[in-house]
């Protein structure tokens, strides 16, 4: 995965704007995640604070709009998507919700425009990458960002250090994983439809780990990655898309270790059979799911 060239890099954080939503309020705060690279991100906070700090979850998606459920300028928004907007759901639950854009996302504004699609703007924003930080993966970048969500989180008035958590879907829960399996300061991962096997997905795109896990002799898997986790809690959401019932081997592998720390009932998976998207009982699962254990 390569490592942070980085030392001592300074947050920064920069607010744009703020809006009230009445019972809590939208920021968008730029973090310094390289030298001179910025990245979006969304806080949204509960008015009503019956405790002075709060449990907060990170959630992580392609933009902020999505999760965020307002339209805030991205290419990606659109009407329809309402199973998709966690951080909005969970900041109503009464968490403090942080959105945050997907760095490849991000380094499209860098590339620019060219007239061809986005996978062709992802993989000149691959390039881009690469010459800067030879070695580091897109996974790695992804571990370094959500760290940095952390620190920024915890340097606030607001929130709970020990209660932090993450979420994503899709590419947002690829993410999650990595994010929970490398920072212990998340103490409650859900991954919902990420494909939790290596060969469940594309997971050797040059934007995630490279074409090097599909040799032969490749020695890793995700379940090692849960393993990492333990006892920390872990909830799988599937669809029968890219996770389902052939998940299972891989949450039974880790439910050895979260055994040996007495945690089996912390690891675990909701299918909802109904395809890629999430429904509302699976988001209702997964909330419960931060209710229990945050």
């Amino acid at each position: 995965m390569g490592t942070s060239p980085f030392v001592d890099l300074p947050l920064d954080p920069q607010l744009k704007s703020e809006e009230d939503f009445g019972t809590y309020t939208g920021r968008v705060i730029y973090l310094q995640m390289e030298p001179g690279y910025f990245e979006q991100c969304y806080l949204m906070v509960p008015k009503n604070r019956n405790r002075k700090r709060l449990p907060a979850v990170v959630v992580f998606y392609y933009d902020v709009d999505v999760p965020a459920g307002h339209n805030l300028g991205s290419p990606r928004w659109k009407p329809g998507l309402e199973t998709r907007h966690f951080a909005r759901h969970l900041v109503e639950r009464g968490y403090v919700a942080f959105v945050q854009r997907w760095v490849y996302e991000g380094y499209v504004e860098l590339v620019g425009a060219d007239g061809t699609g986005l996978q062709n703007r992802y993989a000149r924003s691959v390039k881009l990458f690469q010459r800067k930080f030879p070695g580091w993966k897109g996974l790695g970048r992804v571990v370094w960002d959500a760290s940095r969500c952390v620190d920024y989180l915890v340097s606030t008035e607001f929130v709970d250090p020990e209660r932090i958590g993450c979420m994503g879907h899709s590419l947002g829960g690829k993410m999650a994983l990595y994010a929970g399996a490398f920072d212990t300061r998340y103490k409650v991962v859900v991954g919902s439809d990420l494909g939790i096997g290596l060969s469940f997905s594309n997971w050797d795109a040059p934007w995630y780990l490279g074409p090097e896990i599909r040799k032969p002799d490749f020695p890793l898997d995700h379940h090692q990655l849960l393993a990492l986790m333990a006892p920390r809690a872990f909830l799988l959401i599937a669809g029968e898309d890219a996770d389902g019932d052939r998940s299972w081997p891989y949450l039974n592998s880790a439910q050895e270790v979260y055994s040996f720390y007495g945690a089996s009932d912390r690891i675990g998976m909701f299918n909802h059979r109904s395809g890629h998207t999430p429904t509302v009982e699976a988001n209702e699962a997964a909330y419960s799911w931060f209710d229990r254990w945050l």
